[in-house]
Parts: structure tokens; sequence; C-alpha cells
């Protein structure tokens, strides 16, 4: 599995031209190897926008930036609603912690996102593995001497004590930049 983390600065007065922009990328739904995507603005830093994408490969994603995402983005008008993108892409031979329960559930019952830079393969502590609230974990291959971590949740904030040791970041998702 593959992981694009995409993080976009925007200006306030074009929050809302961002979001409306980030709406029309549904038209990768149904795209060969395009397993979801997730997205909202970063708790701590109100003018970032983060959004995480689920591919099935590195062909697969390949595939779509040379035949789609260029049209997607011209549609969707996103060209300008932000000044400065940063886009990381991580594999995941698998999730660290999954639930059974398929993709699109992982999605559609997500409210939160953590992501963490590990600068070793570390897991979870046991009191965040237990927390009821987690939906899905994904720890990513070494890239670049750091681990990408990854925590979907169905409430809205894991306890901050839990997150004390990791520098991380905290999203609020949007529901309208749901792709499944």
């Amino acid at each position: 599995m593959l992981l694009k983390w995409i993080r976009c600065e925007v200006d306030e007065e074009k929050k809302a031209a961002f979001s409306t922009a980030q709406e029309k990328w549904r038209d990768l739904k149904g795209y060969p190897g395009f397993l979801g995507q997730i997205g909202g603005w970063n708790v701590a830093k109100l003018q970032e926008a983060c959004i995480l994408a689920f591919w099935e490969n590195h062909d697969s994603y390949r595939s779509f930036m040379s035949d789609k995402h260029d049209e997607i983005f011209e549609r969707s008008r996103q060209k300008g609603t932000y000044y400065k993108i940063s886009v990381d892409i991580v594999e995941v031979k698998q999730p660290t912690e999954w639930y059974h329960i398929s993709m699109t559930e992982v999605l559609q019952k997500s409210k939160m996102l953590y992501v963490s830079r590990l600068k070793e393969k570390q897991t979870l502590s046991d009191t965040i593995k237990q927390d009821k609230h987690i939906v899905a974990t994904f720890l990513s291959e070494n890239q670049k001497n750091h681990h990408l971590l990854a925590v979907l949740c169905a409430s809205m904030e894991l306890s901050p004590i839990e997150w004390k040791n990791m520098i991380h970041t905290q999203v609020k998702l949007e529901n309208a930049w749901k792709v499944v």
C-alpha cells in the first residue's frame, strides 16, 4: 500500500475556495488502484490543509499521475488556492493495526487523523492501541531515516497525554473531503 501525505498552506481568505476545490477530488473514486482519501485542517496550524490518500501500489499511483491528475486538478480549480505544498509518498507493507473492517468503513468512521514522523520504527503504546476510538493505524517503511505513522480515529481526539512524547500533526477531518 502507498500513502500520499499532502500538506498545503492556505491563506485565510482562500480557505473556502480550497475546501470547495478539494471536494472535486471525488473524481478519484473508482480509479484503478485508488483505495480512498481523507483530509481536513491541522488543529494546531489552522491554515494548513492536510490530505492522506491511499493507493494499492506505486504502479497504480504513477498511472493516475500521468493519466488523470492534471485533468482533475484543472477541473477542481485548486490552483491558486494555496501558496505552498509539501508531499510525502511512503510505502506501507500492510496496516500496522487493522480492525477487520474495509478501507471504505475505515475512512467513513474516521473523524480525526494523527500523523507522526518517527526516527525509528516504533509501535504505539498499549494504552493507545487499546483506545476503542482508533479505527486503523499505518506505519511506513523507512524513508529518509524516518517512518510516517498515521492513526485514524472515530472520535475527535485521543487523550493528549498519550501523545506527549510524539511530535504529531492532528487533523480534524472534513466529511466533504472524503473520497471512498
